[in-house]
């Protein structure tokens, strides 16, 4: 293989040094890129066109052993995607710096590479801390433009991610505030037809537009390529030892050609931005092969992506999530039966810490359910008044912290069940569910506003359960799912379809549980990527099920006791 031959070498995408390539060290003086005068969110700007002192380690890359950073794309041409995001990390030592590219897949997150997030030596950086992202220009942040800059909250990096092997080699960043942009969708597990051999792609980035580290240069304009898609053997075969077969990753590209006049590629740079297929992220930009001073466009090479649809199920609890306390896991919502005051239960991973009080009156209503309909990262909920079953969505403002009420249906006093799973149509905006008293199925297709399409009639018989609730994919496959318990106790798994037609397939029963008086599904409470399940017996002992991910009798784990004392509350969110 050209990696062990002719002094070849194993190529990062981007790393935190940008990229730790000699064509960019000698491009800057620096082992990065620095950013220019940028008005940002924070209220201040970066030093314009100042390169400072590079980090440790940043001019040790080139003719060193094993994996280095390499960013760019070749043959490419300009391009503008609203979705598109550029990732800078404002060192507190070196300064403010381009790291790499990132796709908005909802209002308040970004999808990216794993690498992105480490340094040099593969240690994770603190993104929540110094990290921000570039939204709203297709420039280059080493140029003066006008762009906003928005603060990064929290970063999740898929736990079993390799910095020597680039296995899992992909992330999440939650941002500070959502935005207008347009967002992308994830590939699922369903899509396979996607990924078909010889199926065009789409790859965008602003990394290095030269293969030739001497003469490379960032590219100052937003970039894009169209790249086929390559069968698992080939790839494997290509990249061999260094490409994972078996769903981590797949490869793209024609052959590298070694002449960036006939080249098209990825390169040093693009790490973290997306391959897109039909509107879909099917990829993220990962590694590649750079030989000598050639960083990318190697001869006889293909470029390596993470396969986004092998990590859907994971990473789709942390952009539809019921996180209250804004910390990656799932919280549960209570209302107190005398009183009518309501609280959050904040997750500790293996259950809920002491109750806080949340604002506004809960006292009204007689459903309240935990939700995220505009997907700006902050809790919603859904209401029903009691005294005349008008429904509301209850949401934050944009222009503050405190929440408004907006009717979204007038009389569902007779509904027998409202659910607010998530994303149950496949459109990867939230849904709502609506059951009558005969036992009709009503899915209002979310529009990502708070706002609904006209109810489908999606299904019929629903009046033989007790209880309906859902929040999530149980079953790991990337679509949305509901427990629905019905007479004798028994508990069934109506697993989701992604058709709006016919949600869901027949439950298959999971559990029999006739001893408990209550219930509810917050999502994602363990932050495992599995959503879970709550039950509280007529004595007030409070249970959390952990999801395992299998549409079996196995679906949850044993269960863990949160503690006694909840038959206080007449309301679980």
């Amino acid at each position: 293989m050209r990696t062990t031959e002719s002094g070849g070498r194993h190529r990062r995408r981007f790393n935190r040094i940008v990229p730790a390539a000699a064509a960019v060290l000698a491009l800057l003086g620096g082992g990065f890129f620095a950013v220019t005068s940028y008005a940002g969110e924070t209220g201040t700007d970066t030093p314009t066109g100042e390169v400072v002192k590079p980090p440790p380690g940043a001019t040790t890359a080139t003719g060193t052993e094993g994996p280095s950073a390499s960013p760019r794309i070749i043959g490419g041409s300009n391009s503008a995607a609203s979705w598109m995001v550029q990732l800078v990390y404002d060192d507190p030592e070196y300064g403010s710096y381009f790291v790499c590219g990132g796709t908005l897949v909802a209002p308040n997150k970004v999808l990216t590479a794993a690498h992105c997030l480490h340094d040099e030596f593969g240690n994770r950086q603190d993104w929540g801390r110094y990290g921000r992202v570039a939204v709203g220009t297709s420039v280059s942040v080493t140029q003066e433009h006008s762009g906003t800059f928005v603060d990064v909250t929290r970063s999740w990096v898929r736990d079993t991610y390799d910095p020597d092997t680039f296995t899992n080699d992909i992330a999440l960043l939650t941002l500070a505030k959502p935005v207008a942009q347009t967002t992308l969708e994830l590939a699922r597990p369903s899509d396979s037809a996607l990924y078909a051999a010889g199926t065009k792609a789409t790859a965008y980035g602003w990394g290095l537009t030269s293969s030739d580290e001497d003469t490379a240069e960032i590219a100052a304009q937003l970039q894009k390529v169209t790249l086929p898609l390559n069968s698992d053997a080939a790839c494997a075969e290509n990249l061999d030892p260094f490409f994972t077969p078996g769903g981590s990753m797949i490869c793209a590209g024609q052959l590298g050609t070694g002449d960036d006049s006939t080249g098209k590629t990825t390169c040093p740079g693009d790490s973290g931005g997306p391959l897109v297929v039909n509107n879909k992220v099917v990829g993220v930009v990962s590694w590649g092969i750079s030989m000598g001073k050639q960083v990318c466009n190697v001869a006889g090479t293909y470029e390596a992506f993470t396969k986004v649809s092998s990590y859907e199920s994971k990473v789709r609890p942390r952009i539809d999530d019921t996180d209250l306390s804004r910390n990656g896991k799932a919280d549960l919502f209570v209302r107190a039966a005398s009183g009518g005051k309501g609280y959050v239960k904040e997750s500790t991973g293996n259950g809920f810490a002491a109750r806080k009080s949340m604002t506004g009156s809960w006292s009204a209503y007689n459903l309240v359910l935990q939700t995220d309909l505009n997907r700006d990262g902050y809790q919603d909920f859904i209401i029903r008044r009691r005294s005349d079953g008008a429904v509301f969505w209850r949401h934050r403002t944009a222009s503050s912290a405190t929440y408004k009420d907006t009717k979204i249906a007038s009389d569902w006093s007779t509904r027998k069940f409202t659910v607010a799973p998530g994303d149950v149509t496949g459109d990867r905006f939230p849904d709502l569910l609506s059951v009558t008293s005969g036992g009709t199925l009503y899915v209002y297709p979310g529009n990502g506003d708070g706002t609904f399409g006209a109810r489908i009639t999606a299904g019929k018989g629903y009046q033989v359960y007790n209880s309906l609730r859902g929040h999530g994919d149980f079953t790991g496959d990337g679509r949305t799912d509901l427990i629905a318990r019905g007479s004798g106790g028994k508990v069934y798994l109506l697993k989701g379809t992604g058709k709006a037609s016919a949600l869901f397939e027949k439950g298959l029963q999971v559990r029999t549980w006739d001893g408990y008086n209550a219930f509810a599904a917050p999502g994602d409470v363990t932050g495992d990527g599995k959503a879970d399940f709550v039950a509280r017996t007529p004595g007030g002992t409070l249970y959390l099920y952990p999801g395992t991910g299998k549409a079996s009798g196995e679906i949850f784990a044993t269960r863990i006791k949160i503690g006694t004392g909840y038959q206080q509350y007449n309301i679980f969110g």
